[in-house]
């Protein structure tokens, strides 16, 4: 039922997210998030190096409750040798990752990068190679260099830009999977629209042809967001980041429902692709 999750654990590290009233998860709330994913046979965990102690929770979990899961990680020159970020990596998990992505499409096509790639892939069995991309133009840079196994990007009900036909046909020429984030535009879609409306200009008229159809569907735009993503056929996995148990029993309680046809066109029609909303690079904001 859940095949297509993977658990995004930044919030195990670090505060995350423009919503997150809560800070870094404790670890006992971690410990019961991980114990209901193996309970639920959910394997798959994403973190990176530089979620701060993210790696160090998750190894301590794993030590302390022999329970498995897949690593996901994420490397970047800006942290320094890739070769050491992976030996850390084995470190503190206490295993070796089954993903390794590159942080941005500027590190990926690094000659450094896909040298030390290379050698963890010949000395380790490392699944897949995989890469970051914030903006689709990426994605035909990186294919002319090195085909990826697979590619994460952000896909939510504003921002579509990764589900252009373009984009989909270089996906299934190359036979590269796709994984989306942020689903919630980083927390976004938990506030209150006046808020976002204060610090987005141009997004009124769009955000509330968006609520009449999160209206007419009973659901909240986070979830309306979440089931939509879910549903996409050409999603191979989505990234759900949570703070507590309460709210990882909620999404997978979602994921389970359907919106109607209707509200999927209407849904598939809208976008802001052109506004600085979907790129929280560009917001130059802490919190909302």
């Amino acid at each position: 039922m859940y095949k297509k999750i993977i658990l995004g654990t930044a919030q195990f590290g670090m505060r995350y997210g423009i919503s997150n009233q809560k800070g870094k998860t404790t670890k006992n709330e971690i410990r019961k998030i991980l114990n209901y994913l193996s309970r639920k046979k959910i394997t798959y965990l994403d973190t990176a190096s530089s979620y701060k102690k993210s790696e160090f929770e998750i190894g301590n979990y794993i030590k302390i409750n022999k329970k498995k899961f897949k690593i996901i990680t994420k490397y970047g020159q800006a942290s320094g040798d890739i070769q050491k970020q992976f030996r850390r990596t084995v470190k503190l998990v206490g295993q070796n990752p089954d993903t390794i992505f590159a942080h941005t499409a500027k590190d990926y096509l690094s000659k450094k990068f896909q040298k030390n790639i290379d050698i963890l892939k010949k000395n380790f069995s490392i699944k897949k190679i995989g890469v970051s991309l914030y903006n689709p133009n990426d994605l035909f840079k990186i294919v002319k260099v090195r085909i990826p196994d697979v590619i994460q990007v952000p896909i939510n009900i504003f921002d579509k830009r990764f589900l252009d036909i373009k984009v989909i046909k270089c996906l299934k020429k190359n036979n590269i999977k796709m994984q989306a984030r942020s689903i919630f535009l980083q927390g976004l879609l938990f506030l209150d629209k006046k808020k976002i409306y204060k610090k987005f200009n141009n997004v009124n008229k769009t955000y509330e042809k968006m609520l009449k159809i999160s209206y007419n569907e009973n659901l909240s735009l986070s979830y309306l967001s979440l089931i939509w993503v879910y549903n996409k056929k050409e999603v191979d996995k989505v990234v759900l980041g949570v703070n507590s148990l309460k709210q990882l029993k909620l999404n997978l309680k979602y994921v389970k429902k359907k919106i109607s046809n209707k509200s999927i066109r209407l849904i598939d029609e809208i976008n802001l692709n052109k506004n600085k909303i979907i790129k929280p690079y560009l917001w130059n904001i802490k919190k909302l």
